[in-house]
């Protein structure tokens, strides 16, 4: 399938190929590296299921984790040749044609997350365009799917974090707790959507964020590589975030 492209800088080094028009990478993205990078100090690898356009997983190895993007849409492929032809990271980046129910990690990773398709097949509007429709709606693997893909990737010490429409946010932790992960927390951010967050540094309570404030500010900053050179007030909260 070809698409008209276009390419976006989210962060120095990274250059990401994406269709024009139909589906393109949100805020979401950057939230949910920024938390997983604070929640999970020091992390090496990184795993992003459902990467679509390679973007959390861009995000990762341009903060120095070696990452690995799984993506069951081969339309992907020629956009990601692009995409890894033009950017320059700190870290291996690899991007691969793979169903989440079928992969299985070499080694663990330190940190997997994963913006799985918002709605069960079945359910919620199909958007025309292809692209969106795979992006969004469940054609094969299902939530449950990707935590259990999730749970069977990561490390001990690692975590995992997910962004989901809110109202599917109970429906992870119960996944996650049946795939051996029962440490969980979520953050509702704007009202519609969460993180859910699995292993140590899960909040103990759920929180809530509102986008644009302090918490969503540093997940950015954290993602691009921005904090420690635009504010110093996300340094101490990075620091207040981090373990030790």
């Amino acid at each position: 399938m070809t698409a008209e492209r276009t390419r976006d800088a989210p962060c120095p080094g990274v250059q990401i190929t994406q269709p024009k028009r139909g589906f393109r990478y949100g805020s979401e993205a950057f939230w949910m590296v920024g938390r997983a990078l604070l929640t999970r100090p020091g992390a090496r690898t990184g795993l992003d299921l459902g990467t679509g356009s390679g973007i959390g997983a861009a995000l990762l190895a341009a903060r120095g984790v070696a990452a690995v993007g799984v993506d069951a849409w081969d339309a992907w492929a020629p956009l990601w040749d692009e995409t890894l032809a033009s950017s320059t990271v700190a870290a291996d980046l690899s991007l691969r044609v793979c169903d989440v129910r079928a992969f299985h990690a070499d080694a663990p990773f330190d940190v997997v997350i994963s913006n799985p398709p918002y709605f069960p097949a079945g359910t919620g509007p199909v958007a025309p365009d292809p692209w969106r429709a795979a992006a969004r709606t469940e054609g094969g693997a299902a939530l449950d799917d990707f935590v259990a893909a999730a749970c069977r990737s990561v490390a001990e010490d690692g975590v995992i974090v997910f962004v989901l429409p809110l109202v599917r946010a109970s429906e992870a932790v119960v996944g996650f707790t049946r795939h051996g992960r029962g440490r969980c927390g979520v953050v509702s951010v704007g009202g519609r959507r969460a993180l859910v967050i699995a292993g140590d540094g899960a909040p103990s309570v759920p929180e809530v964020v509102v986008e644009g404030d302090e918490a969503a500010t540093l997940w950015y900053a954290v993602a691009t590589g921005a904090a420690r050179r635009a504010d110093s007030r996300l340094d101490g909260l990075a620091r207040s975030r981090s373990p030790g």
